[in-house]
């Protein structure tokens, strides 16, 4: 049943997408999952098969090496809080409480993802209640590094309930030069069974100091949502869901607390709505992990 699951999710990417040219869509190729249980397995796949070391708990260090990575420019950056740009870079730094909130409608659908695929998977494990997170999260940075130069290759975003040990997220963050843009965007990678879902974002610094990040796209190409499938043979096909958009906004509120708003939206409406608290970790105990 899992695997004819998989199957027909592989099935319409296919069929509804398009096959796309490895060399001009390399923009959109990125780190893909095994037939089985996601969670940390493509991680330690990944390094392996690109002779990567990796490291775990390391401080100080971030989703990105330099927010000047998506295209910030220096003005961009002085008018950013300086928290905001902190959190980027050194977000191994920061401990997370989260809330969640499922539009009535959409609650079932959610639960339903949860029973078929992100259970399985121990991936996009989105919680249903805000009681499922009420424990707070584990979250790692994880970096994939060159034996020689000790360069980042990958980034990983590792982030676990407390509550159930479930993984909500394992997420690969990187850049991608788009034709479609001037600047590189953010492109956020979640490894599934033989492909990946992408999230290619956009930036927008507001006035008040905080990042804005949207995947609001209308066609293919755009910022968005897309799945990635190979058949491990070279040939790749992608699906843009242009039904499918997402915006997060990283800001500090009124008493200087970093916060994000995670707002999901589907065919025009917000389906889900999660709220991120942002508070400084305690290393004390903390030991850096090399494998």
């Amino acid at each position: 049943m899992n695997k004819f699951q998989d199957q027909l999710t592989q099935k319409w990417v296919k069929v509804t997408g398009r096959k796309i040219d490895l060399e001009k869509h390399k923009w959109l190729i990125g780190p893909i999952g095994a037939t089985d249980i996601i969670k940390d397995k493509f991680i330690k796949d990944l390094a392996s098969k690109e002779n990567l070391e990796i490291i775990r708990n390391e401080k100080d260090t971030g989703l990105l090496e330099s927010i000047e990575g998506i295209g910030i420019s220096n003005d961009e950056k002085c008018r950013l809080k300086n928290s905001v740009v902190d959190f980027y870079e050194n977000t191994s730094n920061y401990n997370f409480e989260i809330w969640s909130e499922w539009k009535g409608f959409f609650k079932p659908f959610g639960g339903l993802l949860v029973i078929l695929f992100s259970k399985r998977l121990q991936q996009l494990n989105l919680p249903l209640s805000s009681l499922d997170s009420a424990k707070g999260l584990n979250s790692e940075i994880i970096k994939l590094k060159s034996k020689e130069d000790k360069k980042t290759k990958w980034t990983i975003w590792y982030r676990k309930l407390k509550s159930s040990g479930d993984v909500i997220y394992s997420g690969v963050y990187t850049t991608c030069k788009n034709p479609n843009y001037k600047n590189p965007l953010l492109k956020v990678v979640f490894p599934l069974p033989n492909g990946n879902a992408s999230v290619v974002m956009k930036k927008e610094v507001l006035e008040d100091g905080s990042l804005l990040l949207s995947s609001d796209g209308r066609k293919f190409g755009d910022n968005g949502f897309y799945f990635t499938l190979t058949n491990h043979k070279g040939q790749y096909w992608a699906k843009f869901v242009k039904a499918m958009h997402e915006w997060i906004k990283v800001y500090e509120d009124e008493e200087g607390v970093l916060r994000a708003d995670h707002v999901l939206n589907f065919y025009g409406m917000n389906f889900l709505k999660l709220h991120y608290k942002m508070t400084e970790k305690k290393y004390a105990n903390l030991k850096v992990e090399r494998v």
